[in-house]
């Protein structure tokens, strides 16, 4: 199954469970990485391109850096995987990788 029917299979099912898809909103994309620094120069060059972004270490033996990457998107499977690739892509760069995506459910 690919990345974008992934994601359409799980908007669907929230969509089955009354969430309301149709406006836009702050998706969150979760990237972890194995180190401080790593995670800290990915967060920096999100910043600085505009994104909120939030780290934590979490209590696991394996990439214990977390960092979220928010942006507003209307989220459709076609853009949410367009995000998550290109974030995906920079995670990558410094040694993490994606480890999925969120939101508020409305």
């Amino acid at each position: 199954m690919s990345l974008l029917e992934e994601n359409a299979d799980i908007l669907a099912g929230m969509e089955r469970e009354g969430s309301d898809l149709g406006p836009a909103r702050s998706v969150d994309f979760s990237h972890i990485f194995p180190d401080q620094p790593s995670a800290e120069a990915f967060a920096a060059e999100c910043q600085r391109d505009g994104f909120k972004i939030d780290i934590a270490e979490i209590d696991r033996d394996e990439d214990p850096w977390d960092v979220a990457v928010s942006t507003d998107i209307q989220p459709s499977a076609v853009n949410i995987t367009a995000w998550e690739e290109r974030f995906d892509a920079r995670a990558e760069t410094y040694g993490g990788r994606s480890d999925g995506w969120g939101f508020l459910r409305v």
